[in-house]
């Protein structure tokens, strides 16, 4: 009877290898060599996601940063053509930041909302003070 060893084959590759070769991209990401040897295997993978969420975060405020140049730029654009008529201004820049937040975005539509009430509001008291002025002629 042969035992269990001979019915299996040998791997291929050396997993020493594949480990080995792996080792400094961890060490790239902030992993010290005995979190990567020593410690739980799980590690490598929180590693590994934290990387991806802080590369998605980069690339998140670069674009941001990208936006607000263009923004910049297109606002200034009026007075850097060739032929501006004399006088041309630039537009004032953005007083407040681009909302980017599920939060940010509601509180400005909120603020967006209630400043249409009061525009309204005031519209509709100028109304009726003009209103009021014509019945009073009348009398």
């Amino acid at each position: 009877m042969g035992s269990e060893r001979d019915n299996r084959f040998a791997s291929l590759f050396p997993y020493t290898d594949i480990f080995n070769k792996k080792f400094p991209y961890y060490l790239s990401i902030g992993m010290t060599p005995e979190q990567y040897w020593e410690q739980d295997c799980l590690l490598v993978k929180y590693y590994r996601e934290a990387e991806e969420i802080r590369r998605e975060r980069k690339n998140q405020e670069m674009w941001l940063q990208g936006m607000y140049y263009y923004d910049a730029l297109m606002r200034v654009s009026p007075i850097l053509r060739a032929f501006a008529k004399k006088g041309t201004k630039p537009q004032p820049y953005v007083e407040e930041a681009y909302p980017i937040s599920k939060k940010t975005i509601e509180e400005k539509n909120v603020k967006k909302e209630r400043n249409n009430q009061q525009k309204a509001l005031r519209y509709l008291q100028a109304y009726t003070v003009e209103n009021n002025k014509k019945f009073e002629e009348r009398k």
